[in-house]
């Protein structure tokens, strides 16, 4: 099963004891119009490295899995490998972006406000 997008695909980074393990958000839009979202696993080349949350359009791709056996018991995991893909950008994280700076008082100060002395009723 091939897979090409013809939209921005997000793609999750998680390091976990030395290596770097990928997946990628998806979502679909439920009978009574809320949205569900889920994840896949995602692989790449070898060479390859991408930032967590990098925006990528996916060229070649295609469904692949892999087996395991855990008490007799053999499970098959899906993944997608991906193979070709194009970066399109970058999503930062909340914390990386600079926050504004919040009133003690809640009020704000005078520099806040700008009246034109015109509008005032005394003067």
């Amino acid at each position: 099963m091939d897979i090409i997008t013809d939209r921005k695909e997000t793609i999750f980074r998680r390091d976990y004891e030395g290596k770097k393990f990928y997946s990628i958000g998806m979502s679909k839009k439920r009978q009574d119009g809320s949205y569900e979202n889920g994840y896949a696993s995602v692989q790449f080349n070898k060479d390859v490295e991408l930032e967590n949350k990098t925006q990528i359009m996916i060229k070649k791709g295609w469904l692949d899995f892999y087996n395991t056996e855990k008490e007799g018991k053999k499970t098959t995991h899906l993944f997608i490998r991906v193979s070709e893909f194009e970066v399109v950008a970058y999503i930062k994280d909340k914390e990386e972006q600079p926050k504004e700076e919040k009133k003690q008082d809640g009020w704000g100060s005078a520099k806040d406000i700008e009246i034109d002395p015109d509008e005032l009723p005394f003067y």
